[in-house]
């Protein structure tokens, strides 16, 4: 994740049985890229030691040991400074009152009064204590310019009950923190993403398609929506799991399983976009008569009589103003073979990569050629996540050229 590598986030934990989990939260920030300094309040030490989170940070742990302890410097001050940005996760009710009321009376409290970074809070607690009128009110009085709340989820509590309440999915989390650190290019901006592959059926028991997992285009959805984009992602069958995108920013997922279904849904949810980001692998041909019934092994025929699939990008309109970005995969000269693609398709950008050899089809890294108005760029290989970056980074520069859509307010 771009929008976390090299930051310095601090890392908050109150006292609440889920406090365990932000250990889990703690790991995945590293792994991320964040630099990640975590501070527990006197009542998470009842929960988790300080030395979990040093050995999984490889930073010192802030206590309130470190508030009253003497020396040159002011411990709330040193790290209200050093940080871009703060997770405070879980964050309880008492924490949750002491920060709408502006008490400084522990360390974590006092770091968030005295930074202007933005704060990321992920309640966790009882039901009961989450609905609460005066919870409600607390966080309603946080200045929405500088707080984000990603409310609990519902399920399974500690006390037996269940209902809202649980601290979320770790995913959830990441992307929250990282929209809201991300350079937010995207706002107001409309984004349509096609993912995976797409099954054309010879009987209801098999099909043509090809080894798309559908990765690239969920990578690229979830890192629109990080950075402010409202995001469709039309994916095809695969067993990635979608991405769900940030509270108040959530990627709409439309799932189809043919060429033509693909088309349709692409076509029905243009209107508006600002850029249409082509990263399926559509099958290209469908059986001409395709069965109802199953057919036999033994009555199987041995030549297939293939129709075209619908070609999705020529059949769609261009709206003036949309940023087009297609995807090549090619063995032998990929970017050969994308530049006469690019030009077939009348795509703003297309990136041509070479399939086989642990990139491209099924696996988590990519490698290839970045075609565009600008010239031809060399993109070593790298994970997809960080790929999807790197081309909205394009798409984001070629947006920014172009006037807003007829109707619609610029971005910002």
């Amino acid at each position: 994740m771009r929008a976390l590598e090299h930051r310095n986030l601090l890392l908050g934990v109150c006292g609440g049985i889920a406090a365990y989990k932000a250990a889990w939260l703690a790991r995945a920030l590293v792994r991320a890229g964040a630099h990640v300094t975590p501070c527990l309040t006197g009542a998470a030490t009842r929960f988790v030691t300080p030395l979990t989170f040093e050995a999984l940070c490889g930073r010192p742990c802030l206590t309130d040991d470190d508030f009253f302890a003497r020396g040159e410097a002011i411990a709330h001050v040193e790290a209200a400074r050093a940080c871009d940005g703060i997770v405070i996760a879980p964050a309880t009710a008492n924490t949750i009152a002491r920060i709408a009321c502006g008490l400084a009376d522990n360390l974590l409290c006092s770091i968030v009064l005295a930074s202007r970074a933005p704060v990321l809070l992920v309640p966790s607690m009882h039901t009961a204590m989450w609905e609460n009128p005066i919870t409600r009110s607390n966080v309603a009085r946080l200045p929405s310019d500088r707080f984000r709340v990603l409310p609990p989820e519902t399920g399974d509590l500690a006390s037996g009950d269940k209902g809202a309440g649980r601290f979320p999915d770790i995913e959830a989390i990441l992307d929250e923190a990282a929209h809201l650190l991300s350079p937010h290019d995207l706002d107001g901006r409309r984004v349509v993403v096609t993912g995976g592959p797409t099954r054309e059926h010879l009987d209801p028991v098999r099909v043509l398609t090809n080894p798309s997992s559908g990765r690239m285009g969920i990578a690229l959805a979830r890192a629109a929506a990080i950075r402010g984009a409202s995001a469709c992602l039309i994916l095809g069958p695969t067993e990635v799991r979608p991405p769900s995108g940030p509270a108040g920013r959530p990627v709409e997922v439309v799932r189809v399983e043919t060429t033509a279904e693909m088309a349709d849904a692409v076509r029905s949810r243009l209107s508006g976009a600002d850029a249409l980001l082509m990263a399926a692998a559509p099958a290209d041909e469908a059986p001409s008569r395709p069965r109802l019934t199953k057919v036999r092994k033994e009555d199987l025929p041995r030549t297939l009589d293939l129709r075209p699939t619908p070609d999705i990008l020529a059949s769609l309109p261009r709206p003036r103003g949309l940023v087009t970005l297609g995807f090549a995969a090619e063995t032998g000269d990929p970017a050969g073979a994308g530049r006469k693609k690019r030009r077939a398709k009348r795509l703003d950008l297309l990136f041509a990569n070479p399939v086989g050899a642990g990139s491209g089809f099924g696996t988590p890294d990519n490698e290839g050629v970045l075609l565009g108005p600008d010239g031809e760029e060399e993109v070593p290989r790298m994970a997809k996540e960080d790929l999807a970056d790197l081309l909205l980074d394009r798409v984001s520069r070629l947006l920014a050229r172009r006037p807003p859509r007829t109707g619609r307010p610029a971005p910002g």
